[in-house]
């Protein structure tokens, strides 16, 4: 018997429907939508998780347009059993999507928009003016005039209405485009008459002061509360799915790979990550290679000692403890705290638990990467970044220092680094080194627990790499600036001060046989490495 369709790239409910795709029910999305019925309700998650499908789905059952003929898309599903019905094809619906405006300026984020409006207008019958004061009030209008037409309140969906601003600030008209938006949504959904109720999706919860001002009416469930939670694929409905295509025999790969997000108290997997599997049977990175992923290359960037720090305790399988922003102010992505709160949000990190301290009352949450996806993910972009081109370079490179080929890495290091660095981007300040070397030797997370600053013997070393296997090199590395005619010498003092101070006594203590110890000296594109094994 043929299987059925995977909806790959395939997010119109009715193309699902029609099509005969493999679905998974989410209908009780609407059920709970409408016993917790807000005026306004808005829902970020991560990308790729199923959020435009939904949306879709609330299109087709409470649009009155094409009433009888939808009515067959909700054939089987759960939502069919409840009492909800009565509301089925009962209101007018606006329904826009502003996931592709991605442009690099204000004139064309505002043409676009203007042509989605006009487009959607059209659909209804109805017509828009171009003129800008017109599209600030295009929802309040298409409102006014569905209302006259069917003589039935409005709903207003809005799909990632957060892509035209975090596209704004990436591009430099962030200004004018939060000016435009916040008229644009208020006009809409504050104190609008025509108004049944609204859901917005998106990935960021952006500051109701940014965004949502004056909007009382506005609710918003993210993926720290325990509501909604119709987004992403729970266990059972990914074992379901496999044995349906034969592969159950992959669960606990598949679970290793795509599992891992918590929403709420749901464990949940990457829809497009599990639709991918099941249609190449292929174990690989399918959610992380959706997007650009700006965010990742903003905190590889900041050369920040917490965010190294932080990072290289994720990179070991460990948590780091931080406070959550929710709301996010795009004033504050300098900030290291909005970083780890854009990572939650943008479904790069998950949370495993919460903390509130008795003394302050500060809730804290840890955080952690959350499959091998996302984390195959962190490692070559970390590879891409300090390889500067030379990928093979630097695997290799790496290979060499962990089995101590010490003579082979520093024939290689001297020549990637000489690329790597920049001559603009050296500095005298010996802690620009400690970043770039902690950065460089991440990706070796999943063999060593990484540590920096650390006390042992008699001071504190720049980076230790103690193996996770015992039998394997342990690695000390102590890091000196220089001018260029003492550079040799300045490596040698690294050295000996690794000695001297004893700093592979701690590492010694939990049972490390053999220690490559490695003094460096830099001095702008030059760097000098001497070394000893024990």
């Amino acid at each position: 018997m043929a299987k059925k369709k995977l909806p790959l790239g395939v997010d119109d409910f009715k193309e699902v429907r029609e099509n005969d795709f493999y679905l998974v029910d989410k209908s009780m999305f609407i059920d709970e939508l409408l016993e917790k019925k807000s005026k306004v309700t808005l829902l970020p998650r991560p990308r790729r998780f199923g959020k435009t499908l939904n949306m879709s789905m609330l299109k087709y059952f409470f649009d009155i347009e094409n009433k009888e003929e939808n009515k067959i898309l909700f054939n089987s599903l759960a939502i069919t059993a409840t009492d909800k019905m009565r509301y089925f094809g009962e209101y007018p619906v606006i329904y826009i999507s502003l996931k592709d405006i991605k442009v690099d300026n204000w004139e064309l984020c505002l043409n676009k928009l203007g042509l989605l409006l006009k487009s959607e207008a059209a659909k209804h019958g109805l017509s828009l003016s171009e003129e800008r004061a017109e599209q600030e009030n295009a929802l309040l209008t298409l409102s006014a005039a569905l209302y006259k037409k069917y003589e039935k309140k409005v709903i207003i969906l809005i799909d990632e209405y957060d892509t035209p601003l975090v596209t704004a600030h990436s591009e430099g008209y962030y200004n004018k485009a939060i000016f435009f938006f916040r008229n644009f949504l208020s006009a809409g959904l504050k104190g609008n008459p025509y108004l049944e109720f609204s859901v917005l999706t998106g990935i960021l919860r952006i500051a109701k002061e940014s965004i949502f001002s004056g909007l009382n009416n506005l609710t918003v469930s993210s993926l720290l509360d325990s509501d909604f939670n119709h987004f992403g694929l729970t266990e059972d409905e990914v074992v379901e799915l496999l044995k349906y295509y034969e592969l159950e025999y992959e669960v606990e790969d598949v679970k290793k790979w795509y599992n891992g997000y918590k929403f709420g108290k749901s464990c949940v997997y990457t829809p497009w990550s599990i639709i991918n599997f099941a249609s190449k049977n292929e174990l690989n990175s399918y959610w992380v290679n959706t997007s650009d992923n700006s965010l990742i290359k903003e905190l590889l960037n900041k050369n920040d000692s917490k965010v190294l720090d932080d990072l290289k305790t994720v990179f070991s399988g460990n948590e780091i403890e931080e406070v959550v922003t929710e709301n996010i102010v795009f004033s504050d992505l300098d900030d290291a705290d909005t970083i780890w709160s854009l990572m939650l949000f943008s479904g790069y990190l998950t949370y495993s638990r919460t903390q509130i301290s008795d003394i302050t009352g500060a809730k804290t949450y840890f955080l952690k990467i959350p499959n091998y996806e996302v984390r195959s993910f962190f490692k070559n972009s970390f590879i891409k970044e300090y390889s500067h081109g030379q990928t093979a370079m630097y695997f290799k490179m790496l290979e060499d220092l962990y089995r101590g080929e010490i003579e082979r890495f520093k024939y290689k290091f001297k020549d990637l680094y000489l690329s790597a660095i920049s001559y603009h981007d050296s500095a005298d300040s010996e802690k620009y080194y400690h970043h770039f070397m902690l950065g460089l030797l991440l990706t070796l997370g999943d063999k060593y627990i990484i540590t920096s600053n650390r006390e042992s013997g008699y001071g504190r070393y720049d980076i230790a790499l103690e193996p996770k296997d015992k039998r394997n090199y342990g690695l000390i590395f102590e890091f000196k600036t220089s001018d260029k005619d003492s550079i040799e010498e300045k490596a040698k003092m690294a050295l000996d001060q690794i000695n001297e101070k004893k700093y592979d006594v701690s590492m010694k203590n939990n049972g490390v046989l053999k220690i490559i110890k490695i003094g460096m000296a830099f001095s702008g594109k030059d760097v000098a490495i001497e070394s000893q094994i024990d």
